[in-house]
């Protein structure tokens, strides 16, 4: 067994966390000398300044390969059992410079992660701090993929700076496939749930399962699957809110599959959230599938994590959308062409 860690922060640490939908129980070494960053400082309760904490553990980071290297940033800091939002409160571009110097320095390396294996290296060349007002205030890099034989076609990838990043050189087992039964019973369960909710069923189920991936299940003969279905949407950002959204996992169940977690998002009442499913890592070291899911509204992106806790229970444990009115600083997301996603439309095939 991989030994577990819990990160120790000794400064103080402010969240904000926001939930809108419906859960149902899942060899080289670099020498950089920099400048000392700009001190972000906040206030206490007794009035004196303090400086606002940067993340000291590991970061989950968000990888999207483009023409000529990559792009990349944070997605959140991660803790014994779920993510923290990096979130500035105080003097935001201060904070990013300092988060830069901590996280992002040029020349610091990253392991690439896809479907729990490590696939490469991201190596930064610059950073940026974005502009004024964007939500999230976060710096992004561009960098150099160091990738291993067979993982240029992967769009996306999981990152986690070396020195905190999992000793995993590949997934143990064959590699995760989806099979007749998660193309046939996939709808079948997401019939039943939409039913449950009163949801108008979709016309052609093919059109309507946006993505089914398989995903690990610690301790199940086989693999389960996160599916998500589509009423009047795409899955990617823009649309109207007319239509809706349901996201769930499956996990096996003698010859069936039960569901574990569950979103469903009514766009009428709830706006536009549409989820899908980025990769899964145990980024947390505790022997459990973590899943990174990335949601499309109208006008914003963002990411969420669901996570199944060691009593076998499926939560989400993270959501990092900003607030609405603020300038929202667009996430990198790979196209829609190049997306690993399986339709119904194989059935057919």
């Amino acid at each position: 067994m991989r030994p577990r860690f819990v990160l120790s922060v000794v400064t103080p640490l402010i969240l904000v966390a926001t939930t809108s939908c419906d859960n149902v129980n899942w060899g080289g070494a670099d020498v950089a000398v920099v400048p000392p960053p700009p001190v972000t400082r906040g206030v206490s309760f007794e009035g004196e300044a303090v400086e606002e904490r940067v993340p000291q553990g590991p970061v989950l980071f968000y990888v999207l390969p483009a023409e000529g290297g990559a792009t990349m940033v944070p997605v959140a800091e991660i803790a014994s059992d779920s993510l923290i939002r990096i979130r500035p409160t105080q003097d935001p571009a201060a904070f990013a410079s300092r988060f830069i110097a901590e996280h992002m320095r040029q020349g610091a390396e990253f392991a690439l992660f896809r479907e729990g294996a490590r696939v490469g290296t991201f190596v930064v060349q610059a950073t940026e701090v974005p502009p004024a007002n964007a939500c999230p205030f976060l710096p992004r890099a561009r960098g150099n993929l160091q990738l291993s034989s067979g993982a240029e076609q992967i769009p996306e990838f999981l990152a986690i700076a070396e020195p905190y990043a999992p000793e995993i050189s590949r997934r143990a087992g064959p590699a995760l496939q989806i099979n007749r039964n998660m193309q046939v019973l996939a709808p079948i369960l997401a019939e039943r749930l939409l039913r449950a909710r009163g949801a108008q069923l979709p016309g052609n189920w093919q059109r309507a399962m946006a993505q089914l991936e398989p995903i690990p299940i610690t301790g199940a003969a086989g693999p389960g699957y996160a599916a998500t279905f589509l009423v009047s949407d795409d899955l990617k950002p823009g649309g109207d809110n007319n239509g809706y959204s349901l996201f769930y996992v499956g996990v096996p169940s003698q010859f069936s599959y039960d569901t574990a977690y569950v979103e469903f998002h009514n766009y009428p009442a709830t706006g536009k959230a549409a989820p899908r499913l980025v990769d899964f890592l145990d980024w947390n070291r505790d022997e459990q599938p973590d899943l990174l899911l990335q949601v499309y509204g109208l006008r914003d992106v963002w990411f969420e994590a669901v996570s199944r806790s060691q009593r076998g229970q499926w939560r989400r444990v993270f959501q990092d959308r900003c607030e609405q009115g603020t300038s929202t600083m667009p996430l990198p997301g790979p196209t829609l062409d190049s997306m690993t996603t399986t339709s119904a439309d194989s059935i057919n095939g």
